[in-house]
């Protein structure tokens, strides 16, 4: 018996979706003729599917289980036995200090050695002066491994007997997140060289449209997981120190005021209401004072231009008579 090419690429789909349900956690679907597909035998198409089960099924095992150390001879395989690399911790650490100094002039190229000398740089730095007085804040990238050394010597730099005014530390592990991601990738590019290697078969013009269109959707996920990836790996490649300098016995900042009492609300209430009318007031007068002038030089433009208008008028009537 002969075989039809659509039956034959319709079984595989249907396998090949089967396979990848388990596996990727976005699975792409394409319709099948299941009728059909169940009475056709299996082709070269088919065996490409079979052939790219390993692959999906190597990359469907669970990845956070794959990645924790010391649990014993299953931690450096796979569920499907192969081997996992090691997994390198990515935790994004940044850091917030605020200190007081004698010169905040003179503390600036402190901080400027201290970064250099912890391989770091000064993303942005903003100085301010106020009653004479300057402040400075600076944005500060180091090396992960160097941001507990990097913040234990920048509060060095604060003055002799002084304390921190503000110190403090956030850090978030990513690891899980990353492996995640990963996980997926792998899962979603066994899939995808499943369906270009059917792609590569078909003859079929609906079925090379089908598949491309998955082939491409796919691979837009795959793009967007590695996007993330990347975002997490800047991340944590980089901590971040946001440091300020005030001068000693310098009035810090005000922090938010509180809520007034309901009559001082409605002081305040009936000052602002007063004000608004006391500005409208000033505005009326301005126009009653100013209107009449452009008002008049209207009027005035408008009757010169009404007589003229009315004389030329009667006067071509005259010529026509």
């Amino acid at each position: 018996m002969k075989h039809r090419p659509a039956a034959v690429v319709s079984l595989a789909l249907g396998s090949l979706a089967i396979l990848t349900a388990c596996g990727s956690p976005r699975p792409a679907s394409i319709p099948a003729n299941g009728g059909v597909a169940a009475a056709a035998s299996t082709t070269a198409i088919g065996e490409s599917a079979r052939t790219a089960q390993p692959a999906i099924a190597a990359a469907s095992g669970p990845p956070t289980q794959a990645a924790q150390p010391g649990s014993g001879p299953s931690s450096s395989q796979g569920a499907a036995g192969l081997p996992v690399p090691p997994v390198t911790r990515m935790v994004i650490k940044n850091g917030s200090l605020s200190i007081a100094v004698i010169d905040v002039e003179n503390s600036l190229g402190q901080v400027d050695q201290i970064v250099r000398a912890e391989q770091g740089v000064i993303a942005s730095q903003t100085i301010r002066t106020q009653d004479d007085k300057t402040f400075a804040t600076l944005t500060l990238q180091v090396p992960p491994d160097n941001f507990e050394d990097t913040l234990a010597r920048l509060r060095d730099v604060r003055a002799p007997g002084s304390r921190v005014i503000g110190d403090s530390v956030n850090s978030q592990d990513v690891t899980d997140q990353y492996v995640d991601l990963e996980a997926q990738h792998r899962n979603l590019q066994a899939t995808r060289d499943a369906y270009q290697k059917l792609l590569d078969r078909a003859t079929s013009v609906a079925d090379i449209i089908t598949l491309t269109r998955e082939v491409n959707n796919i691979q837009t996920q795959m793009d967007q997981i590695e996007g993330r990836q990347r975002i997490i790996s800047r991340q944590s490649a980089i901590s971040t120190i946001t440091l300020a300098l005030s001068p000693l016995g310098a009035t810090p900042a005000p922090g938010p005021r509180p809520l007034p009492l309901p009559a001082e609300a409605a002081r305040q209430a009936w000052a602002a209401l007063v004000t608004a009318l006391q500005g409208l007031s000033v505005v009326l007068i301005w126009m009653a004072v100013l209107l009449p002038l452009p008002a008049a030089a209207i009027w005035l433009g408008w009757t010169l231009f009404s007589r003229v208008s009315q004389r030329a008028h009667h006067t071509a009537g005259s010529t026509t008579n």
